[in-house]
Parts: C-alpha cells; structure tokens; sequence
C-alpha cells in the first residue's frame, strides 16, 4: 500500500525527470548517451510513482493542480515548466496510465518539441497523440471508461495497418500540416522564440572559462542564448573534470543551484539551469563531493547538502562507498546526512546494502532508512530483523518505529521473544513509543509469562510502561494481575515492577482499579506513595470528565 503523504513528492520528482528528459531532447544532440538515459530513467519513476494505479493529473497556469480530480503535485521549477509546456499546447488534463509504455512516452515527448502553433491543424494534441498511435497516455479525457474504450479501438486500428519502421525519439515525422520548430523555447504564454530566431552566444576565448561562462549566463535576458550557455558551460565543466579539477567546479554548481532555483528568472531559465546543475555534479564531481564531504564543516556542509538534495539518485552510488568505508564518526555523520536529505531517492539503493557482509554498514544503512522514513522502507528493514548481529537488530528496530504503520508494528511485534534480551526491550519501548494498540495482547502475554523470581524485570518493566504510554484499558486487568497475592520471593523486584504498574494504571484511568489502588496506598514504602498518586491522577481524571 502507498503513503499517501508521500505521493505529492513522489510525483513531483518523476514530473522533474519527465522534464529533464523532455529538455535532453534539445539540449544533446541526436543519438547523445544521455538522452535515452534520461528517457530510460523518467519512465522508469513514472511507472514507480503510478504504484499500478493511472495518474490524474489537472493542469493549469499556476503549474499541476490538485481540483478536479487531479493529483497533488510538489512543485518544483522543472514541474512548473513541465506544465506550462502542456499549458500552452491546451492540454488541461492528462491522464498516465498503469501499464505506461516507454515508446509512448518518447513519442509524447516528441510532440512537446513541436511548435504549438502548428498542432490545431492537426487536431490538436488529441489527434496528434492518436497519430503516434499513443495508447497508455491520454489528454483532456475525463472518463476512464471512454479512455479504456478509445483504447480499444487504437489498438484494433494498430492491429489492421501494416507495421511502419520505428523511428528515434525527437525524429518523429511531423503530423499532416504541421511545420516545424527545431527547438522550442517559450519566453512567456503565448510568445515564441527559437533558437532560429536569436544568434547563438560566441562561446569566450580558449573555449571558455567556467566562471565566466556562469557569470554570462546570470546575465543573461533570452532563453533561448540562455539554453545555449547552459550547454557551452556543462562541456566545459565536463573537461575540468576530465582533468580533475574538481575544485573550481564546485562555487559552478553554487551558482547554477542559485540560478536554479532563483524565483525571478524564468521557469525556462531556472529548468536549463538545473539541468546543467546535474550534468555538472554527475559522475566524478559526485565521487569528489562525497569525499570532500566526509570532513567538511559549517557552511561548506551546508552547501554540499543541498548539492547531494537536488542531485538525487546519481549522489546515492558515491555516498554510500564512502560510507562504507569513512573511519571517523563525524565523517559517517555527515554521509548519512547527506543520504537523507537525498531521500526517498536513495531508498532502492539503500536497501541493496542491507545485504552488506559488514554489520556496521547494515547498522549505518539501516539507521539512514529510519530517518527517510519512507513507507517502502518497511519491507527491506523488515527482511533483515533476523539479523546475526543484536546492535542490527536493534537499529532496524529503531527504525521500523520511526517508520511507523500497521506493517511495521507486525514485524516489531514477531520480535518481541527475540533471544537478545536488549533487542527484546527495544522491542517493547519502541511498541510503546508509536502507541501500537496491536501490541496490548502481546505485551500483557509478555507480563503473564510465570517468572517467579522476576529474571526478567527488566523486560516486564519496560512492558508496563509501554501499556501506559499506548492508553489502551485492555491492559487494566493485566497489570492489576501484578499485585495479587503475596510475594515471597524476590519482594524488592516485585515492589519495582507493581511501582511502575500502578502509574501506569494511573494513566489508564480506569476507575474500577480505585479500590485496589486505595488499598495498596494504605500501607507503607514507595508502593504506597506510588498507589496513592495513581488513585488521584484518576480522580482528577474523573472531575475533568465531568466539566
């Protein structure tokens, strides 16, 4: 099942990919490794954030909207762009089926390229779409049902027609009528400029210097020699890195990070500058940031943290080794850091460490999982609670707590009998701590267990005070079960744990357990004190009731 919350984000990043791979059409040239990795990896999150269900989603000026059925998007400036892009082709909705097919996604893609002008003459994106033979994308349809059926029917047509030679992303031939735009850079709604129209930039002497080409870009009023920078000044950083000069490339993706995400710049500005952001950062910079990273302090760990964020998946790889192998606390700590504020990114790649040989990366990945706090962390952590190592267990415990939901309270609940008596108490406090309800029985089973000499105090205490943080008067009859009959043997660990069982029934509240509380405050010692204070706390729970 997905996480609700987490959806706005998980379709606010497969939307910033979408984007990237539509800009890497004109941004590399044809047949460009990176195009086909950039399409490759936008379908791929697509198909994750769809989880088997279509996405609705609503497009309108102000970016994807959550009205009309359509599906809450974090916005990013590469979302918004992404919108505007579909905006002003009148596509208001558009709807992505489960099943979605890479080919119709590069051939949509390809339609995108196009000049909106020339689209009416041919019926539109609808009729633009069905051209392609595009089949698990569909546009301004509202009706699912009449989606599914003129699917039917796209597929019978495909079926009847004589198979044609495939084509390559961003070579589709144009629709009857339509003329052509080489490179689309839109300036406003409704105002059109290409790279036709505006004279490419003289790239600076030398082939340029990268700070120059950063200061130029700043400067810079059009998109469309904007684009063009962009692109001079990622070949340029890719040949400092190729001669390692990785030191004067990291105040580039300063400026490009600023640039991107610098409100008062054009959303096609700041896309194109994000976009070379990640070129940038990618490859060997990302392996040099990871180490710089292990002992970076104050403001530089601050800049290197929002670096990793916005470079998401391609940080992951190079954190983790140097997580692996980083000798220092404070160098693990600022990893791990990084590793989170990656996020869910990094989850599928996290959890293949979970395999790791060395329990202490296991420990560390697991410890990371925790505080992402993702719901598909679940099932990983999950897996690894039979771990050989208790300090493991233990973290994964942690974690699944931080975690929350009914999936991770069943796995810490299977663990509540784990032979490693400080697994065990984790076990109990971190039930405890998220207030699981499914815990009651097993945790008043756990105070039933005959121990007559209370070997287990330790555990049995930490289970009383679970059942009191949870609130739930299940457990009313099992903790006054603590103070039946005399006991003999080990009196000062029984009088240890009827202490703690009497504040937790004082936070119960029952008030049926008032005359045995009154009884046992009758006496002497800290049970007396201990009953007595219980008592009252629900009695003054019973006068507020009544307010």
């Amino acid at each position: 099942m997905r996480n609700a919350d987490t959806l706005p984000r998980r379709y606010g990043a497969a939307l910033a990919e979408l984007h990237k791979a539509l800009k890497a059409l004109g941004f590399y040239p044809d047949g460009h490794p990176r195009r086909a990795e950039a399409m490759e990896r936008a379908c791929r999150l697509l198909r994750e954030a769809l989880g088997g269900e279509e996405l609705v989603l609503v497009i309108g000026r102000a970016g994807f909207l959550a009205t009309d059925g359509g599906a809450a998007v974090e916005q990013n400036p590469m979302t918004l762009s992404l919108a505007r892009e579909l905006f002003i082709r009148r596509v208001r909705r558009l709807t992505i089926l489960p099943d979605l097919s890479c080919a119709d996604l590069s051939s949509f893609l390809s339609l995108l390229t196009l000049d909106h002008r020339a689209l009416p003459a041919a019926g539109g994106m609808e009729g633009a779409m069905a051209g392609k033979g595009i089949t698990t994308i569909w546009v301004n349809e509202i009706d699912l049902t009449e989606i599914l059926r003129k699917r039917r029917a796209v597929e019978a047509a495909a079926d009847e027609a004589a198979p044609e030679t495939p084509v390559a992303a961003g070579e589709m031939p144009l629709p009857a009528g339509a003329v052509a735009a080489p490179v689309e850079i839109p300036l406003s709604f409704g105002v059109l400029g290409t790279f036709d129209e505006l004279a490419a930039p003289e790239p600076p002497p030398d082939g340029g210097e990268v700070e120059e080409l950063l200061a130029r870009l700043d400067l810079e009023y059009a998109d469309g020699r904007y684009g063009e920078l962009a692109r001079l000044l990622v070949e340029e950083c890719d040949r400092l890195k190729e001669r390692e000069e990785f030191g004067r490339l990291l105040p580039i993706l300063d400026g490009l990070l600023g640039q991107g995400w610098n409100r008062a710049k054009s959303l096609v500005k700041r896309s194109y500058a994000l976009l070379a952001f990640e070129q940038a950062a990618s490859g060997a910079m990302a392996e040099y940031l990871a180490r710089l990273l292990e002992e970076a302090g104050g403001d530089e760990r601050e800049l290197l943290y929002a670096i990793f964020r916005q470079l998401g998946y391609q940080a992951v790889g190079p954190l983790i080794e140097r997580l692996a192998s980083a000798e220092t606390l404070a160098a693990r700590r600022n990893l791990a850091a990084a590793l989170v504020a990656v996020g869910e990114e990094a989850v599928s790649l996290l959890a293949e460490k979970l395999g790791d040989e060395r329990w202490f990366v296991v420990r560390n990945v697991a410890s990371i999982l925790g505080e992402i706090g993702a719901a598909e962390c679940v099932a990983p952590l999950a897996e690894v609670l039979g771990h050989p190592d208790g300090r493991v267990r233990r973290e994964v415990v942690r974690s699944l707590a931080m975690i929350g939901g009914d999936r991770a309270e069943a796995a810490l609940i299977g663990l509540l009998g784990d032979s490693d008596p400080s697994v065990a108490r984790q076990v109990v406090v971190s039930l405890g701590q998220m207030r699981s309800r499914a815990a009651v029985d097993p945790l008043c089973a756990l105070l039933a267990d005959r121990d007559p000499l209370l070997r287990s105090l330790p555990l049995k205490k930490e289970a009383v005070q679970s059942l009191g943080r949870i609130g739930d008067r299940r457990a009313v009859s099992a903790l006054a079960e603590l103070f039946d009959g005399r006991r003999w043997l080990a009196r000062q660990r029984w009088e240890e744990l009827r202490i703690a069982a009497a504040a937790a029934l004082g936070l119960l509240g029952d008030p049926l357990v008032l005359f045995l509380l009154e009884r046992f405050a009758g006496g002497g010692g800290r049970l007396a004190v201990a009953c007595g204070e219980a008592a009252a706390a629900i009695r003054r729970s019973m006068e507020d009731s009544h307010v």
